[in-house]
């Protein structure tokens, strides 16, 4: 049974308010409709305005924009974590993007991967990726100091349960039990079909034999993308009782990280720890020197298995000399963290003519089928990429053009703008809720787990060709607002009618 103190904290019933909801996306369309005719007529929106921008900045400076850009988006995120005192997964994404900037150190080294011819046209255009980012860094969070400002002196407050946050969590334990087994299932069955363990092999080709066919690409991408959640819930439950070592939870949980590790796609693995250390400082309180040890270890972390998985299937002998150094080494020299690089190497290949929002109507139609919508494949910001660097859509996974690239490829130095304030308002809004949610005891994690997709699902905003994360993240979220919220709703009000 809750005390007394706990049903006052978290207020169980209550009227809904659809308000803040309809707030945020009435803020994020007022800059659509402000930001397309305002960069039109200065001229942003337009990337050749840009073109040439790169020659005129000194060595020194795009150093300085570099070295900003990266301590900003490490220090400003540690900054907060220590206020609020809980790590959440958009600090994590700003780590992540500073760690992709500090990429820009070593273009010297990474810029002649492809030739020495492609590494002159690399080098000539990292400046102006920097530059691009950096703009787009400043609108994102300046935007997100007045947004989340605006929250806090206007006084807006998370929506109240309706029931025991108890309640809430055992409805939601069988619905991520369920589809764990379901999600291990879907990862295992394009190993399972095509023979081929793609975390054993050596050879691009062999790994890309699970995208051969669309059915195949479906389901393995329906899996990845369910995966980190589903698994950051179960460990969560495991857990709040660690004495079960065998349990259900624990076993589907690790099931999971297997067969996502063996798929040989780090990605999810990735969003899938941050999210569990996400939810995990949501359920318990930490130290503020402790939160920090376990930021910059997650981060270091990621960094050394970036490193560490591609040598393990490249050049395995390098790691008997110093296998952590040279794994930390090979993050940033090999092809991991080179967002910079191959933002460059597309710059430098392209006729700055605007995309005009065609990897966007990509992302935007990425669920239909290909036979219904054939075009989305052409629109894809990964083959885009690839296309224009001259490259066979069958030979690279697709190419990544840092947080900012896209939309500066779709609407110019007003694109990344528009990107920065649009992040700025809904991450300010969000991160409101989440430290609100960290305060209520006990916890729900069905309600702290909504705040987290929510969050996830705004940052394929910055990267479209993961944008098929953010439907099945959508799905997700009405798969638990019917198992769970639904259902608890219409118990609530049963109990006040009976009242009166």
């Amino acid at each position: 049974m809750l005390s007394n103190h706990q049903r006052e904290d978290w207020k169980w019933y209550g009227a809904p308010s659809r308000l803040r909801a309809w707030a945020t996306l009435l803020l994020c369309s007022s800059v659509f409709a402000i930001g397309i005719p305002l960069g039109l007529w200065s001229g942003l929106s337009d990337p050749r305005m840009m073109e040439g921008v790169a020659g005129n900045l000194t060595r020194s400076e795009t150093l300085t924009i570099a070295a900003t850009l990266a301590s900003t988006l490490i220090l400003i995120p540690i900054i907060w974590v220590c206020i609020s005192g809980v790590l959440d997964t958009f600090a994590f994404f700003c780590v992540l993007f500073a760690m992709d900037s500090i990429g820009f150190f070593y273009i010297g080294i990474t810029a002649w991967k492809n030739g020495p011819s492609l590494g002159y046209g690399v080098i000539r255009e990292a400046p102006l990726v920097m530059l691009i980012n950096g703009v787009g860094t400043l609108a994102l969070f300046i935007v997100l100091g007045s947004t989340y400002y605006i929250c806090t002196v206007t006084g807006l407050k998370i929506l109240p349960l309706r029931a025991p946050p108890e309640e809430y969590d055992l409805r939601l334990k069988w619905i991520l039990r369920a589809l764990g087994l379901v999600t291990v299932g879907l990862l295992a069955a394009p190993m399972i079909s095509t023979h081929s363990v793609p975390f054993l092999v050596n050879d691009l080709d062999a790994r890309m034999v699970l995208y051969e066919t669309d059915s195949l690409r479906a389901f393995y991408n329906l899996g990845y993308s369910l995966m980190p959640y589903v698994a950051a819930g179960l460990v969560i439950f495991y857990t709040r009782k660690p004495m079960h070592f065998l349990g259900i939870d624990g076993m589907i949980a690790g099931l999971l990280f297997i067969t996502q590790l063996l798929s040989g796609n780090r990605g999810p693995l990735a969003i899938a720890i941050f999210v569990t250390i996400t939810l995990f400082t949501l359920e318990r309180r930490f130290s503020r020197p402790m939160l920090i040890v376990l930021f910059a270890g997650i981060i270091l972390l990621f960094t050394f298995l970036s490193g560490l998985s591609g040598l393990y299937r490249t050049d395995r002998d390098a790691l008997k000399n110093g296998a952590v150094m040279k794994s930390i080494e090979a993050a940033y020299t090999g092809d991991n963290l080179i967002e910079v690089r191959d933002a460059a190497w597309v710059l430098s290949q392209w006729n700055f003519e605007p995309l005009m929002g065609t990897t966007y109507l990509g992302a935007l139609t990425s669920m239909l089928p290909s036979g219904l919508f054939p075009q989305k494949k052409e629109w894809h910001l990964g083959r885009t990429c690839i296309r224009i660097v001259g490259w066979e859509n069958t030979s690279h996974f697709g190419l990544r053009v840092t947080t900012f690239g896209e939309a500066f490829l779709n609407f110019g130095l007003a694109g990344a703008i528009m990107l920065g304030s649009i992040l700025g308002i809904i991450f300010g809004t969000l991160l409101r809720a989440l430290h609100q949610a960290a305060e209520k005891r006990p916890p729900c994690l069905h309600y702290n787990m909504k705040l987290i997709i929510l969050m996830m699902m705004c940052t394929c905003l910055a990267d479209t060709g993961a944008f098929f994360s953010t439907w099945v993240d959508l799905a997700l979220l009405i798969i638990l607002w019917l198992g769970v919220d639904c259902c608890l709703s219409n118990r609530a009000l049963s109990h006040l009618t009976s009242d009166r």
